[in-house]
């Protein structure tokens, strides 16, 4: 009886929350004017100068028009500079653009795509050493922008670290799954996604159309835009570090209905983030532990399913417990009462009535908006790993891989004795750590989003003892580099720099060891310029 309690106590309690946290949600959606307050009293704001990269992979037909919108902005031109990443394109993008002007043009992948992660973070590590650049704007190629669009970014940005913006699609050809997709958009940007902007709380990023502060970049030191779970991680990596990506409506952007993407991760992703990164909560900001709780939002057939049992339970059985009054079991099953739970639920039901006007979708689009249910259960039974797997085989598509570790050998010293180890690097369910290895002994880092804080924990608790480990990322000569992933395993070695033998750094890994080894600090990476200050 005693785990039947808490079992429907839980449930309980996880929808109640939820409930409540909708409706506060509905209520803060109808203070949107906000929004054009902001950008009212920004509008004469010092402008930022804004570097705004777009990546591109044979979209001729958009990335031209996009281009010539950004040529006619409504913002002063040396303020914000153009850079245009052509992946391995085929089509005759790169000589209209270089005729149109006005940006500068970087071919990439002249054998294969590189993709936009790698890209991206290439063209980054040159122009984050550019000094009068205070915001990078990243932009997909597919969208089309009105001519206030950089002065919307500026207007919004004041007060802020890092915002995504809006997209709106362009229907061409009316259709039932067009009609769903648009409308359920438009419905969680303005009750959902706004609403947390404005009680500052975090929404995930969008780096389809991003910005991000240079002095934000530079600490976190990396973008992860490989797809929707990447981004989500990178979102829960700003969190972590104390940056609250916003969500802001009036930085629109719209594209065609063709290159609609789900921005939903998949569930086993979600849980697999969110126990990973339960050990990161105590050590961070509430805000991380809100986010994180955000990811585990239940959709409507798990609240349906959870209220109509609760229902079903209640109005046929009554739970009697014989213990004291203030008791936890006492207390728990006080909460699994029929018109309590009742009463959550028409908090729930009235709330969606209201964010019907709320979200302003149009009354045409009320009928979309209830088929979405029928429309992601469909999805749902489609994400089903037998379903899944069987569509796999189907169409040939190879799953990946849930774990990959790799080992290494590294070198331990005291100082005095060198110790020949093992160093296992691993990577699972979206997340890293890092095993250190000396015979029967081992010791594992806590599940990390970068490689490079699992390596660290590994160090830190060997220099407890009186170790170090002789890596690269523990030596002084190394400096880190981009690398296009939140692991950031790629660097520099600047020994050759610093006793003038050269100009150029070699590249190097975390892991990496050599004889030259250098102790550095501590928690501190020595760069290139520290060094030659002390030459």
């Amino acid at each position: 009886m005693t785990i039947l309690i808490f079992l429907l106590a839980a449930l309980f309690l996880y929808v109640a929350v939820y409930s409540v946290y909708y409706a506060v949600c509905v209520f803060y959606s109808t203070k949107s004017k906000r929004f054009l307050l902001k950008q009212k009293y920004n509008a004469a704001a010092k402008p930022h100068n804004i570097m705004v990269i777009i990546y591109a992979r044979n979209n001729e037909s958009t990335v031209v028009p996009l281009l010539e919108a950004l040529n006619k902005q409504n913002y002063p031109k040396e303020n914000y500079q153009i850079h245009i990443i052509l992946d391995h394109c085929t089509d005759n993008s790169s000589n209209i653009l270089e005729f149109i002007g006005g940006a500068k043009i970087w071919r990439v992948g002249e054998i294969a795509p590189v993709g936009k992660d790698e890209s991206v973070s290439w063209l980054l590590e040159g122009l984050l050493s550019y000094q009068n650049v205070d915001a990078f704007l990243f932009l997909s190629a597919d969208r089309y922008i009105d001519e206030n669009f950089i002065s919307s970014v500026n207007s919004n940005l004041h007060g802020e670290d890092v915002l995504s913006g809006s997209t709106d699609y362009i229907v061409r050809r009316k259709c039932l799954v067009n009609g769903i997709r648009t409308t359920y958009r438009s419905y969680v940007e303005r009750i959902f996604n706004c609403s947390r902007s404005l009680m500052g709380l975090a929404s995930v990023v969008d780096s389809d159309i991003f910005v991000i502060k240079k002095d934000v970049l530079e600490k976190i030191q990396c973008v992860d835009f490989k797809d929707i779970n990447s981004e989500l991680k990178y979102t829960t990596l700003l969190v972590r570090n104390g940056f609250i990506p916003k969500f802001c409506p009036l930085i629109k952007t719209y594209t065609s209905i063709d290159n609609y993407k789900c921005r939903k991760q998949p569930v086993s992703f979600k849980f697999s983030l969110v126990w990973n990164c339960l050990p990161l909560i105590i050590k961070s900001t509430p805000k991380l532990g809100e986010f994180l709780m955000n990811v585990l939002t239940p959709n409507f057939w798990l609240l349906f399913v959870i209220y109509f049992g609760l229902l079903s339970f209640t109005s046929s059985y009554t739970i009697n417990i014989e213990s004291k009054v203030f008791s936890l079991s006492a207390i728990l099953a006080g909460l699994i009462n029929f018109n309590l739970i009742f009463a959550f639920a028409f908090v729930l039901a009235a709330a969606f009535l209201v964010s019907l006007f709320t979200s302003k979708i149009g009354r045409q689009n009320v009928g979309y908006l209830f088929v979405y249910p029928v429309y992601s259960l469909l999805k749902i039974f489609m994400h089903i790993p037998l379903v899944s797997s069987l569509v796999n085989k189907i169409t040939h598509k190879k799953p990946e891989e849930e774990r990959e570790t790799s080992t290494v050998d590294v070198i331990v010293t005291d100082g005095k004795n060198n110790l020949k180890c093992k160093l296992d690097l691993i990577s699972e369910s979206g997340l890293v750590k890092a095993v250190f290895r000396f015979k029967k002994k081992k010791y594992s880092s806590s599940s990390q989003i970068r490689m490079l804080d699992a390596i660290q924990e590994v160090s830190n608790k060997l220099n407890e003892h009186g170790f170090r480990i002789k890596i690269c990322q523990s030596c002084g000569y190394f400096n880190l580099k981009m690398d296009g992933s939140t692991n950031m395993v790629k660097g520099y070695c600047n020994r050759l720099v610093v006793q003038k033998e050269t100009d150029v750094p070699m590249d190097t890994i975390l892991w990496n060891a050599c004889p030259y080894f250098v102790p550095q600090e501590v928690n501190k990476i020595i760069d290139l310029n520290s060094f030659r200050e002390n030459l």
